[in-house]
């Protein structure tokens, strides 16, 4: 919500400030062509994208167009250009401000990745913290049913035994059926996949996740908490996280 909030803000800001500058530079209009004035607003749709995103981006570079047109364009205060070179700078600048909204899409783009591993390795460096720290288990699958935004989590041991649960004190009666594959969390049983918004979902009623190579000793049962889904990335940094967790519990029995 906060990152729509966010582009919403500069959306607005694109907008309005396109034309408090067409306003700002009606002085220079009878001292300069209006191609040279379009270099100051190609400069602020840059900024605009590379601080705004795509959408402000194109915001910005259409209703700078207008503003030079209406504001410093003769006739003024009319949407009609009556020189060539006014046409040709017109054009030329929401062509380079679509270029520019482009390039801000591919840097939010990788903003977006690079923030998402960034708190993918969080919650990782958290959760070896928390092994590392003796920290109780049911503190530890409470990180992680918070990070991934689960319903519940049941880490069970040989014969069934619960080592830990959250929430605290509300162990799921039922233990799931369908099996998911370590590496994914994909459900081993094809026909009980799910989508959300986000990817794929766990099956309903939960799914079971083996934990080491011997399937009696550790077991991590986890049920969704939305119907969002998780991405291909999250997926994969909570297999890792189980397999952290699976190796620590089998180093620790094992008295290592």
């Amino acid at each position: 919500m906060a990152k729509q909030d966010d582009g919403l803000m500069w959306i607005v800001a694109g907008g309005l400030g396109s034309m408090i500058l067409a306003v700002a530079l009606v002085p220079l209009r009878t001292l300069t062509p209006a191609s040279n004035l379009a270099f100051v607003f190609l400069a602020f749709t840059i900024v605009v994208a590379e601080l705004g995103g795509r959408s402000a981006a194109l915001v910005t570079a259409l209703v700078s167009g207008m503003s030079l047109n209406f504001f410093l364009t003769e006739p003024y205060l009319t949407l009609t250009i009556e020189k060539w070179d006014d046409v040709i700078a017109f054009f030329a600048l929401i062509g380079c401000g679509l270029i520019a909204a482009w390039f801000g899409k591919r840097r939010a783009g990788l903003s977006e990745v690079v923030t998402r591993a960034g708190t993918e390795l969080d919650v990782l460096k958290r959760l070896v913290d928390q092994l590392t720290a003796g920290a109780p288990l049911d503190e530890t699958l409470g990180s992680l049913r918070q990070s991934f935004g689960l319903g519940a989590l049941v880490l069970r041991g040989a014969g069934g035994r619960v080592l830990g649960a959250v929430p605290v004190g509300s162990s799921p009666a039922s233990i799931p059926e369908a099996q998911l594959t370590p590496e994914t969390l994909f459900p081993s049983d094809e026909g009980r996949l799910r989508f959300g918004a986000r990817g794929l979902r766990l099956p309903d009623g939960g799914g079971r996740l083996m934990l080491g190579t011997d399937p009696d000793v550790i077991s991590l049962d986890l049920w969704e908490g939305d119907a969002q889904g998780f991405g291909l990335d999250e997926s994969r940094t909570l297999a890792i996280a189980a397999s952290i967790l699976g190796l620590h519990l089998s180093r620790r029995q094992a008295g290592g």
